[in-house]
């Protein structure tokens, strides 16, 4: 896995001279996450600039009274350390820990910001990933500012089946989401409860059956609604 083409096939990286992509190789290490493992904590000195091979990387903070907000799951292709590219003396803002058994490769702060001063295409390819996360960062705080916890719950599972079942269109559909109902309120900022009750209520609402992780949605028109409520 630690090779040129699982660099070279990322989003980030992906269209990049392989040269370039050679020269990150021989300037990286291959790491493992235990589950549960943290790669970095809230106030922590950057330590490189890390692509993710396998497994998930949950990046999220936790307040005093013991309340969780997910920002992002980090997967396979999916980039961390962004933001040390541009200040590598700024701590930390954020925990990130391996929801299950992860495999990173890891790229020297300093090599990456060398090649970012020296070659356009490697800049342009950070500028539009930059862009990307603020976008997503802008939909949370959008989400959390102007939607009440409902629409909210709505509006991610709209999302989740976008994003991992295009082609499920109107149909009555089936899922088993990777996510308990913990996890699920951690990314919509808000608790547990919350989101058994909006479950609870997109059922009565005829949008939804749901048991655990296992959800039927029997109208996506309905779901929709609701979403953009």
């Amino acid at each position: 896995m630690h090779s040129t083409e699982s660099l070279g096939t990322t989003r980030l990286f992906k269209g990049l001279p392989e040269k370039l992509v050679t020269h990150f190789e021989n300037h990286s290490t291959f790491r493992r996450l235990d589950e549960g493992e943290y790669y970095f904590k809230t106030g922590d000195a950057p330590r490189a600039f890390a692509v993710v091979v396998s497994g998930q990387l949950k990046i999220h903070r936790t307040n005093k009274a013991g309340k969780e907000q997910v920002f992002a799951y980090a997967q396979a292709g999916d980039v961390i350390g962004l933001g040390a590219l541009t200040d590598p003396y700024r701590a930390c803002a954020m925990d990130c820990v391996a929801r299950a058994a992860t495999e990173i490769i890891e790229i020297d702060i300093n090599v990456m910001r060398e090649k970012m001063h020296s070659d356009a295409t490697l800049a342009n390819a950070i500028i539009t990933e930059l862009s990307r996360q603020l976008s997503t960062m802008t939909h949370l705080v959008d989400q959390l500012s102007l939607k009440d916890a409902h629409n909210r719950l709505a509006l991610w599972l709209e999302s989740w089946l976008v994003k991992n079942m295009p082609d499920a269109g109107d149909k009555d559909v089936l899922i088993v989401l990777p996510y308990t109902q913990s996890e699920v309120a951690a990314q919509i900022g808000t608790v547990r409860e919350v989101v058994s009750r909006g479950f609870a209520r997109m059922e009565k609402e005829g949008i939804l059956k749901a048991s655990g992780k296992r959800v039927s949605v029997v109208s996506r028109s309905k779901l929709r609604e609701m979403a953009n409520g």
